[in-house]
């Protein structure tokens, strides 16, 4: 009978060279994450260094949510038809090289334009590497360990407050250095990541058995074991016929749940952490303090995001993001209602917590929604529509703010996690631990 070689995926230990693609993959999350969170930190010195309008700083903001759109449009449907290395190593140069740049900028216009630039390279970047890691991950640890590659996110929000502390409020140009910081680590993964191969899902359905059975081979683990099936029983080297497309009727009620739940949780997410230490300085605390409680907030990601990742397994991604939603609307809701430091830190806490929780869940759940052929596509539709949420986020969160303080800012927040929670409930499947599908 005939046996898709990338079913035997399922069936095999965790081997070195899974390894190796979690740790290079999560570091291109950990970059992403250093690159979103970090203009949270130049923004309260570009303000006043270039005496920027709400409007302008609202717009340098959301540039990477504005860029991140574009990225992850062009890099789904890329990556389902030239394959998925292809666009993570060029997203991650094209985000070197405007990141480095940006340091030089003279003028928001400028600057605003090279961090759109770099916003294409992480969202074309972003979506790519989880369906392309979970196409190689047994499926009994797909969940658990894909929720923890998302989890490198919070070691680059952590670093970016680490260098807003340390370099970028310590002198008027320390944001330029810390933009050349954020760029240049990356040629060190693209050097790393020269060697990865290609998804021997994505493989297989191209019907490039030969080239798929290799990579399967170097997955089993080496030293002449054959994890596959006997030769004659291999499925034949044409291609299976296309099936139904990312809009018809069999997966577009997955995609509107996928861009709901993404565009929902990605409003709170950047509207929060684009501001929060925009929004600390309005509840009367000087840049240096500001700064300090920031880096608190953004390290509460680490715990959110891993004990999601573990949880993922034995609770369901569906069950994960739901607590962790709540977890976080609550946070969002005592921050209405704190006064004093004390409050306002435990509640900006949870809600980190919660709403990286979230992401964690969301990341390993979507790509199990869809077949291979148009995995990467749904990935992308879902995130770059989800942009417009946080365009709305950072844009909408500076002009609430600015009008009528920090408490309508948690209050909408907190509005938008339960939207999301409505959904989980009432309409999402839940993934447990299947295989991904292929038909």
């Amino acid at each position: 009978m005939p046996v898709r070689m990338s079913s035997m995926l399922d069936a095999l230990p965790l081997s070195r060279a899974h390894v190796r693609l979690l740790l290079i993959g999560g570091l291109g999350y950990l970059f992403d994450g250093l690159d979103g969170s970090s203009l949270a930190f130049f923004l309260p010195v570009l303000r006043g260094a270039w005496h920027l309008s709400g409007v302008q700083a609202g717009l340098i903001a959301s540039s990477t949510s504005q860029g991140y759109l574009i990225g992850s449009f062009l890099s789904g449907f890329l990556a389902d038809r030239i394959g998925r290395r292809r666009i993570m190593m060029s997203a991650l140069a094209l985000y070197c090289v405007a990141s480095c740049l940006s340091a030089l900028a003279q003028d928001w216009r400028t600057y605003f334009a090279l961090r759109l630039v770099c916003g294409i390279g992480t969202g074309a970047e972003a979506v790519v590497i989880i369906p392309y890691i979970a196409e190689f991950l047994p499926a009994r640890l797909r969940g658990r360990l894909c929720g923890a590659v998302v989890g490198f996110f919070s070691f680059g929000y952590f670093l970016a407050a680490c260098l807003g502390f340390f370099i970028v409020s310590a002198a008027p140009q320390g944001w330029r250095m810390a933009s050349v910081m954020t760029g240049l680590p990356i040629l060190l993964l693209l050097w790393w990541r020269r060697a990865l191969p290609e998804s021997p899902r994505w493989l297989e359905i191209r019907g490039r058995h030969a080239e798929a059975r290799l990579v399967i081979q170097a997955f089993a683990g080496g030293g002449g074991r054959d994890p596959l099936p006997p030769a004659q029983s291999w499925v034949g080297e044409e291609a299976p016929p296309a099936g139904p497309g990312v809009w018809s009727a069999r997966w577009r009620s997955r995609v509107l749940l996928c861009v709901w739940l993404w565009t929902w949780l990605f409003f709170s997410f950047y509207g929060f952490f684009s501001w929060i230490p925009s929004l600390l300085l309005k509840r009367g605390l000087n840049l240096s303090d500001s700064f300090g409680l920031s880096l608190l907030i953004f390290a509460a990601q680490i715990p959110g995001y891993f004990a999601a990742a573990w949880l993922n397994g034995p609770l369901g991604r569906r069950r994960v993001m739901i607590g962790a939603l709540v977890l976080a609307a609550l946070s969002a809701l005592l921050l209405v209602r704190a006064n004093g430091v004390a409050g306002l830190l435990a509640g900006a806490m949870g809600l980190s917590a919660g709403l990286n929780g979230a992401v964690a869940g969301l990341y390993a759940y979507t790509p199990e929604l869809f077949p291979t052929r148009i995995r990467a596509t749904a990935m992308g539709l879902a995130s770059g529509i989800s942009r417009l949420g946080a365009i709305g986020g950072a844009f909408g969160i500076s002009l609430i703010a600015e009008h009528g303080g920090t408490a309508p800012v948690f209050a909408v927040t907190g509005a938008a996690l339960g939207l999301a929670v409505l959904a989980l409930f009432t309409v999402a499947p839940e993934t447990d631990n299947s295989a991904l599908p292929e038909q």
